[in-house]
């Protein structure tokens, strides 16, 4: 059974260019990365309504993938096309607000990255690189 369906194909508030990954945090957002329109868009998780986009952090390139940390103080995105990985400050609840960028990997050239997940027991993140066809862990430092 659908409880909600956004999208089409488009630039506009809730329209995609290749929704690439999908995450959820505690307060009831969901987080898209919509990798064709170099930006991340959010909708409620139980009614499905647009609640804003980020684009700025990703002028270069659209997100491939997103996840959050354990703590959801951070975005973990995924650029394929420039060989980066951004750590993002995840907006309190509420307003959406603007992109920030935190910290950035980044990796070889070449090396791709297509998929990050993070692991809720460690807080490691795991990065699957499509060119260099391997998986990097990172151990976060306090």
């Amino acid at each position: 059974m659908i409880i909600w369906l956004r999208g089409e194909n488009g630039t506009g508030a809730g329209q995609f260019k290749i929704p690439h990954s999908v995450t959820v945090d505690s307060v009831g957002r969901v987080w898209v990365a919509d990798r064709g329109n170099k930006r991340i868009q959010v909708f409620d998780k139980v009614t499905g309504e647009w609640l804003g986009s980020w684009s700025s952090c990703f002028l270069e390139d659209g997100p491939s993938s997103v996840r959050l940390t354990t703590n959801e103080e951070y975005l973990i995105v995924a650029q394929l096309n420039i060989n980066r990985v951004s750590v993002l400050a995840a907006p309190p609840i509420g307003s959406i607000g603007d992109c920030h960028v935190v910290n950035i990997i980044q990796l070889a050239d070449e090396v791709k990255p297509h998929l990050v997940d993070v692991n809720v027991k460690t807080g490691a993140i795991y990065v699957a690189e499509i060119g260099a066809q391997q998986v990097q862990k990172y151990v976060p430092l306090n």
